[in-house]
């Protein structure tokens, strides 16, 4: 899918979100943005189901998963209280290491987490 028009807007925001902050820091105005990746909502799980993407999207996130709306819901919240108060200007990427694990598909992608060690005393 092309992404021309969201990839410029998304880049004006992250600038704009930038350019705000220095503009309005000094008054004690914070600015910040986030950017989520594929998140599960409804209509992306849809998506997933019905087979419409041509590959699972976690497959090309470095958690292997997708994120859930609560996770971008609680980085929102984290940015506008009070934890927050020293963060301005920033793009938080709430993404499952979307980003991340982009440049790993020409190397045959993100590598599979190891297997679990065994159990200490566990049958031999």
């Amino acid at each position: 899918m092309p992404v021309h028009a969201y990839a410029s807007s998304k880049a004006g925001v992250v600038s704009l979100t930038l350019n705000l902050a220095g503009e309005w820091g000094r008054a004690g105005v914070r600015v910040n943005c986030v950017s989520p990746g594929s998140t599960l909502v409804p209509r992306v799980v849809e998506r997933i189901r019905s087979g419409r993407y041509a590959a699972d999207p976690a497959e090309f996130t470095a958690l292997g998963r997708i994120v859930q709306p609560r996770e971008v819901a609680e980085g929102i919240e984290f940015l506008a209280s009070d934890r927050a108060s020293a963060i301005t200007g920033v793009n938080l990427v709430v993404d499952a290491g979307w980003h991340v694990a982009g440049t790993w598909a020409q190397y045959g992608g993100v590598r599979p987490a190891p297997a679990p060690a065994p159990a200490a005393g566990g049958a031999a």
